[in-house]
């Protein structure tokens, strides 16, 4: 009876270990998103940058934020990831929609961080994301710069007033404040 046990646990074991191995997505298999600027009130425009050696910048747009994202998927031939989003910038026509679907679509990180820029395409193309977060950051540490993560900014414009101030962003870093509804 042991042997029969045995022989049942061992046989689970090497069908669970060899049927991972089949499925397993790897790392190079998709675009980490690091940064995104979102654009338009009818048709949406969005702008990628990910976390990759090289810069790359995607653009697409969609009648939807869903279909910009999947035209940027065919432009790079990967799905996109985009739970580890560090920034992102919203141009006229986003606010709390963007951001609620961001968080709840997307699942952003709750520290991912909310700005505004008015051409965010050409602030993505300019500068890396990384040199941006690290200004949004700095300003927000010297109190040049409102907290911005998405849960705070979200939080302000569920309240009763449904505006919240994000810090304005441009290529040269996080300059001012904008009120966003």
């Amino acid at each position: 009876m042991k042997k029969l046990v045995m022989t049942v646990v061992l046989s689970l074991m090497t069908a669970a270990a060899l049927s991972s191995c089949v499925s397993a997505v790897q790392v190079h298999d998709k675009n980490y998103l690091r940064a995104v600027s979102v654009d338009g009130k009818n048709e949406k425009q969005l702008t990628f940058t990910f976390f990759t050696e090289k810069s790359s910048v995607i653009t697409a747009s969609g009648e939807d934020i869903t279909s910009a994202q999947k035209l940027a998927e065919l432009k790079s031939g990967k799905d996109i990831f985009t739970g580890y989003t560090e920034l992102i910038i919203l141009g006229d026509g986003s606010g709390s929609e963007t951001l609620k679907f961001m968080l709840n679509e997307w699942k952003v990180s709750p520290s991912c961080l909310i700005v505004y820029g008015e051409n965010g395409k050409e602030i993505l193309e300019e500068e890396s994301a990384e040199t941006l977060v690290n200004s949004v950051k700095r300003a927000m540490e010297q109190g040049k710069a409102p907290e911005c993560d998405i849960i705070t900014v979200l939080g302000e414009l569920l309240d009763e007033d449904g505006t919240a101030d994000v810090p304005i962003i441009t290529s040269d870093g996080a300059a001012g404040c904008r009120t966003i509804k």
